[in-house]
């Protein structure tokens, strides 16, 4: 049980959570949906004097602002799930929401915001959001200021979010018609992912593949298309090569330890440029 005393926030609008951040004088935490903060305080993992919900802060939706589509922060998964434009708009987050890890309960409460914030090397959405070049605005007194994802994971639960910030939303390019690709390796349904792998096509060919689960951060590869298909050896060999490259301390927990995280990684990563392949119409 939560032990400890704290004063509890639960602002109306983004100001308000904006005012009550800048405003604490000790440890303040953001509550988004809770699946991990709530425990983390249960088990004394996370103490806190300041708790900020963000429950009635209108931070939810996702909208489209001048060509760009926008989630914001509080957006569950199965609010993803279930807005009608979603999958055309975001269809690689479409598919991360429909499969992530804990079932119903998780996507009605888990949020799109707090899985980023939260920054577990094995989530499913941060390698997601690196993967579309997704920009997170951060709101603090001083204003709003927009990080890229690849720059916004900075460790193992580590973001570039100050203590003073809250993520208001997630900034995702329109998409240019080209479907994603989308793998994850796990040993159970209810387990957190080994590997994460997740292709988006760039308009000029190349193929722009992120690498969750495998290291403390996500890790970004730019790959060239095969010419002969995903299934080609000399293509594979040349992913187990770039992978290599960038995969220098893998990541090692409960589930699987680094090495073979060092195997797996190449084969994820050539299973979701296939994945992407198929979506677009290759044989």
């Amino acid at each position: 049980m939560i032990t400890n005393n704290f004063a509890y926030h639960a602002p109306t609008d983004l100001d308000g959570v904006v005012a009550a951040l800048s405003a604490a004088s000790g440890p303040a935490v953001v509550l988004g949906g809770g699946t991990m903060l709530v425990p983390d305080m249960t088990h004394g993992r996370t103490v806190a004097d300041v708790v900020v919900d963000l429950s009635r802060a209108g931070l939810s939706g996702i909208t489209l602002d001048g060509g760009v589509v926008v989630a914001g922060a509080t957006t569950t998964y199965a609010h993803v799930l279930a807005d009608p434009r979603a999958r055309e708009l975001t269809p690689l987050l479409c598919r991360v929401a429909g499969g992530v890890t804990g079932g119903p309960q998780i996507r009605n409460k888990g949020t799109i915001g707090g899985s980023a914030c939260y920054a577990n090397p094995s989530s499913e959405v941060p390698a997601a959001l690196v993967a579309l070049g997704a920009r997170l605005r951060l709101a603090s007194a001083g204003g709003v200021r927009e990080v890229a994802a690849e720059d916004f994971f900075t460790g193992a639960f580590a973001t570039a979010r100050r203590s003073d910030e809250v993520l208001a939303a997630i900034a995702l390019p329109t998409p240019d018609g080209a479907r994603p690709g989308y793998v994850k390796l796990k040993l159970a349904e209810s387990s957190w992912p080994i590997a994460t792998a997740a292709c988006v096509p760039g308009p000029d060919g190349a193929l722009r593949v992120a690498l969750g689960a495998v290291a403390a951060t996500p890790l970004l590869l730019t790959l060239d298309p095969p010419e002969a298909g995903a299934a080609d050896p000399a293509w594979r060999a040349y992913v187990r090569e770039v992978v290599a490259a960038v995969l220098t301390e893998p990541w090692s927990d409960v589930l699987a330890d680094g090495e073979y995280r060092r195997r797996v990684a190449p084969v994820v990563a050539a299973r979701a440029v296939a994945d992407a392949l198929q979506a677009e119409g290759e044989s």
